[in-house]
Order: structure tokens, then sequence, then C-alpha cells
């Protein structure tokens, strides 16, 4: 027993490390060393197993119970971005707007070579929008030609800017103004941002779709087929960590594009989109900085925006900058992509 006492608190040891690794990530610039990233992406994971080494302890030997506890205090500021317990506020005002942001994997989940069933579920993506018909600003990523027309006929009455063979999208209620991309150098991975001219006064929204890790696939064949053994298995990772390097490095340059869009706009900022990385990152970092995470402003609970097999990832946000108070955040749980869309309800303040 004392032996196996020893080997829990040594993995206890290097779990609370890795869980100090992931409070450094945000800070370091993955051109600069990309592997520390990597300890950000699995926060959840390693604040989770040092959550039960904590109980265990307690019940065992407290006295060993400090080294868990310590570690999980020092990260409060992020456990506060994983789970939140927040009320949401009410506001009659006319002048509220309620934002959605939504990864729809190009509606993939309706599409069917067989009529009937595309027909069918059409209907159904079709009638979730209908439902959210007080969206008044609606992000979406991951829209190509199919999905397009399903948000054409969800959200009607609209007004549109997309640009036709980018994947990001912004659909308003409102007028538009100003309109524009930031160009990625890709087609799927994009932002595009508009001005929306409400009735008392001018806001710019952006939608952005930050550059995809691509390894969920490798990820899936190499857990299902693993074996340490084999030079196939070590090839696989290879090519998976080779992968996550080079998307980190590619966000990294994206946010910071959309950053230093954002501090020039002449107007109240609202950020929308899917991040591709968790709160416990450089990309997350450098697009909140002087913003408020309506998740971590109004949310309840743990977002998980993502629906994979990677636990309690939240990659999907709604950003506004000091100009707006945010009244509440909703993510909406439902099968028709590999996302969740979530939505806040937002308002300008009172301007001196």
């Amino acid at each position: 027993m004392k032996l196996f006492g020893k080997i829990l608190w040594y993995l206890n040891i290097i779990i609370t490390i890795a869980l100090l690794l992931s409070y450094i990530s945000p800070i370091i610039d993955p051109i600069k060393f990309w592997p520390l990233s990597f300890f950000g992406l699995f926060y959840p994971v390693f604040l989770t197993i040092n959550v039960i080494f904590l109980i265990y302890w307690l019940i065992t030997k407290p006295s060993k119970s400090w080294l868990s506890l310590l570690s999980i205090f020092v990260g409060w500021n992020y456990l506060m971005s994983f789970a939140t317990f927040n009320s949401t506020s009410t506001n009659s005002s006319p002048h509220v707007i309620n934002v959605m942001s939504y990864n729809i994997q190009n509606a993939g989940w309706a599409y069917s070579r067989d009529k009937q069933k595309r027909t069918k579920r059409s209907a159904e993506f079709v009638n979730f929008l209908k439902k959210h018909n007080d969206v008044d600003v609606l992000c979406t990523q991951e829209t190509g030609f199919f999905g397009r027309e399903i948000i054409a006929k969800g959200f009607r009455d609209i007004y549109k800017h997309k640009l036709e063979k980018k994947g990001a999208t912004l659909w308003s209620k409102f007028p538009l103004g100003d309109q524009g991309q930031i160009d990625f150098g890709t087609n799927t991975n994009s932002c595009v941002w508009a001005d929306i001219i409400l009735p008392a006064d001018t806001i710019r929204v952006y939608s952005v779709h930050l550059y995809s890790n691509n390894i969920s696939k490798d990820a899936v064949e190499v857990l299902d087929n693993v074996n340490l053994n084999e030079k196939e298995t070590w090839s696989g990772i290879g090519g998976i960590l080779g992968k996550y390097k080079n998307a980190n490095v590619k966000r990294s340059e994206q946010a910071k594009k959309v950053k230093a869009h954002m501090i020039k706009s002449p107007h109240p900022v609202i950020l929308t989109g899917d991040f591709n990385d968790p709160p416990s990152s450089f990309t997350y970092s450098t697009l909140s900085e002087s913003m408020s995470d309506a998740f971590c402003e109004k949310g309840l609970g743990i977002s998980s925006t993502y629906g994979g097999r990677i636990p309690f990832l939240r990659i999907d946000y709604i950003m506004t900058d000091d100009a707006f108070d945010i009244l509440d955040y909703n993510l909406i749980k439902n099968g028709y992509s590999d996302h969740y869309p979530i939505r806040a309800s937002v308002i300008l303040k009172k301007r001196v």
C-alpha cells in the first residue's frame, strides 16, 4: 500500500507540473515555443485530475492535499474561464442586441444524397433557426453553399455580409455600413466584419474562424489502433504533433491580425467565432485583451462548445469591448454540427 501511495504522489506531482505549465501557455507566443500550447489545450483534463487527487488525499491523507489545492488556487482566474456561476441580467430596453455565433460545419448533418432524408433534416435545421428568430446578428463559420441556403431559409428579412468563397459569414436584421475581411490566405479559415447601423448608434461585428488543428481524424485513428510497439503509432503521433505545431503558429499570426484590426475600429466592437483554441491559450489571451467574454460574465456551469472527443473544450466565443454591458449567455446543445451554437444578449452603455 505504501508503494501505491508513493506512485500516486509522484503522479500527482507530474499532473501538477502539467497544470502549472498550462497557466503559462497564454503568455508564450507559439511562434517562440509552441509545445506549451499543448498544455493549455488539455488544461481541463489536468484540472480535473488534480481535483480528483485533492479529494483522494483529503479522504486518505489530508497532509498531502496541499499540492493540488495550491496548484488549483494559483490558477483561479483560469478556473473562472472554465466554469462560472453567474446570474443573468434583465433589461426590457428595445436596444438590446441578441447575438449568436455558430460553426455550422456547412450544415453537413442535414446534407445527404438521399433526397428525402436531406429534405427532412434540412427542414429540421431551418426550424431550429426559426425558433431563434429573435437573434439580431448571426455569425457563422464553415459556411459553404449548402449552409448558406439553410440560413437564408431560417433567418429571413436580413442583411447579409458574406464573401462567396469564405467560410465565415455575418447576417444582420439591421442595415450594414462598411464591411470587409481580414485575409488569412485561406478560404475555410477566414474573418469577415461589418458595421451594423442600429437606430441609435453603429457597432462593428467580427465573425472569425481561426486555423483548425486538423488532427481530429488522425487522433481518433491513433487512439483506436494504439500500439506503442509499432512504428505506425509513433509515426501517427509525430504527424499529429507536426500539424498541431503548424496550426498554433498560424493561429497566433491570425489572432494578432484580428486584434490589430479591432484596435483601429471607430465603433464599439463585438467579436464572435470559432477560435479553435481554449481560454488557456495565446490566441484567447491576445483576442480577449480589453474585451469581456460573455461566458465569463454571464455563463452558468461549464461551457463545452465543441462536441468532439476532447472533453470540456470551449473554443467558440462572443466577446465585447467595454462599450457594452453583457446581459446573458446561453449554450444550445444540439447535434447539427460538431460545434454547439452560443448566444448572448448585450446592450450599449449610455455614453456621456
